[in-house]
């Protein structure tokens, strides 16, 4: 699957997956059955593949862009990531706008329409999310990695200290 995609700009990868899911969306939208729960349905498997698609990029960007021994992308942050990002809201979005109140002067495409926006909506504010929780967690590793520096370098201060009070105790005796 990588050697297919490698040498292949991430964004631009990332843009004719996701242009193609749309084409996939619109093609089943246009040609099944016109029910909320079809509709749901196919939201909800528009939203996976967003995800699966945007979390692919991000593997392929850095793999293409980073060093894996000088910029490890640590299993447990690519792991928790994932699991942010796959933590379905399709079934969130109908629900949270009136449960009980249906436009019923709104055609299926109309509804179809604004149901796909809400999900693109809930998709960047899912995204900006886990990208904030990254940027907290690596600003946290690079503080503790940086205390446990300071911690080191004081110590070696001290020993540095020491070593040179012994050596003027043995020049001036």
């Amino acid at each position: 699957m990588w050697s297919s995609k490698v040498g292949r700009n991430p964004i631009e990868f990332m843009r004719h997956q996701m242009h193609q899911l749309v084409d996939i969306f619109c093609d089943r939208t246009q040609h099944q059955s016109r029910g909320a729960p079809q509709q749901r349905l196919r939201l909800g498997e528009v939203e996976d593949g967003f995800n699966e698609i945007m979390l692919e990029a991000v593997d392929l960007h850095h793999h293409q862009n980073n060093d894996e021994e000088s910029s490890p992308l640590l299993p447990e942050v690519r792991q928790e990531l994932r699991s942010r990002v796959l933590r379905s809201s399709v079934l969130e979005l109908e629900e949270k706008e009136h449960p009980g109140v249906r436009k019923t002067e709104e055609s299926f495409c109309d509804r179809a329409l604004r149901s796909f926006r809400r999900l693109l909506y809930q998709l960047q504010l899912k995204w900006q999310a886990a990208l904030a929780w990254l940027r907290e967690k690596v600003a946290a590793g690079f503080q503790a990695f940086c205390n446990a520096v300071e911690a080191i370098c004081s110590a070696f201060n001290s020993f540095c200290t020491s070593v040179a009070q012994v050596f003027r105790s043995a020049v001036q005796a």
